[in-house]
């Protein structure tokens, strides 16, 4: 009895660190999305349509990838397989609600932000936002999070984007940027703690979470970017961004981050995202060549400080209770 509840902790753990190694490795992966993108903005791509088209293609790769997975398993697998996906069914509304939230307004939103201001302004205020709406439903759905310390937290990190910003010359492009990110945000928290609670509570599977919501993204990314943006201009250089943007930044990141969220509270994942602050930052000064002023890498500490405190303390002091 003793080594096989030991060899079952044994096991969790394994996949508790494996599920931390995973979702580090999305954050990079996600933070050259970025420089990605303003790179292919350069080739006179609309935001909507690059959106639409990344995940047009992440979709597309999903599917081939399931194609090739159901044919390499033998019979008895694959009944096994259709049997566990027909006892846990997601629901239709949840597939619309998933691909609204975490495609149409996380993703679509987030890249005309991406237009408007530089990448580490964006990485900056997605920090902040994210953390900040994520403990608003916290408090009224998952229950996560306990103490008044993530308000503390929020402050601090807002002080952080007001140093930044210092001296406050916020240009009309700024200020749409800005309003556009933070309403990815709540299409992005909403979308989180939806698969969070869909994974805790055994209503879905990891791959379903991940093929339809993005393709009903991508549809309706696509849409409202051909419809106001125009047909681009391809070139090889932008297929190519798109191409690796939708293979190895969507199809792989968000399966192997929807994996990461079964075995990771929404908080944990939302503090590896986090990562992506200092992950951003080094990459618009190294390939970029953007230069950070002395207020702009102390308004970065606060905000990655306070939003780094904000759910580490919350960790301990849950588990110290």
């Amino acid at each position: 009895m003793t080594n096989g509840g030991s060899g079952r902790i044994g096991t969790v753990r394994d996949h508790y660190i494996l599920a931390i190694g995973a979702a580090v490795l999305v954050t990079l992966l996600w933070s050259t999305s970025y420089i990605l993108n303003k790179i292919a903005f350069q080739h006179h791509i609309g935001p909507f349509t690059l959106a639409g088209l990344r995940y047009a293609v992440s979709a597309i790769t999903l599917v081939l990838v399931r194609l090739i997975l159901i044919k390499r398993t033998n019979t008895a697998q694959e009944m096994e397989i259709q049997k566990r996906r027909e006892r846990i069914k997601l629901r239709p509304y949840h597939i619309v609600i998933l691909g609204v939230t975490g495609y149409l307004m996380a993703q679509g939103l987030q890249y005309v932000g991406q237009m408007l201001i530089t990448p580490t302004q964006t990485s900056m205020i997605l920090s902040v936002g994210n953390t900040a709406v994520l403990i608003i439903l916290d408090i009224f759905w998952l229950r996560e999070l306990r103490g008044r310390s993530s308000f503390l937290g929020i402050l601090v990190a807002m002080a952080g984007i007001v140093v930044f910003y210092f001296p406050w010359d916020f240009g009309g492009s700024h200020f749409s940027g800005i309003v556009l990110i933070l309403a990815s945000c709540a299409g992005y928290a909403i979308h989180l703690a939806l698969t969070r609670h869909l994974l805790k509570n055994g209503k879905a599977n990891p791959g379903d979470l991940v093929l339809m919501p993005m393709a009903i993204g991508a549809f309706g990314m696509l849409v409202i970017g051909l419809f106001f943006e125009g047909l681009p201009s391809f070139s090889w250089p932008l297929v190519g961004i798109i191409l690796w943007l939708g293979i190895i930044n969507g199809s792989l990141a968000f399966s192997l981050w929807t994996w990461s969220q079964r075995h990771l509270r929404a908080y944990e994942n939302s503090l590896i995202n986090n990562l992506m602050l200092l992950e951003v930052a080094v990459l618009d000064v190294l390939i970029l060549h953007r230069n950070l002023s002395v207020a702009e890498v102390l308004g970065l500490l606060m905000v990655g400080l306070a939003v780094v405190f904000v759910q580490i303390y919350s960790h301990f002091k849950r588990h110290t209770q």
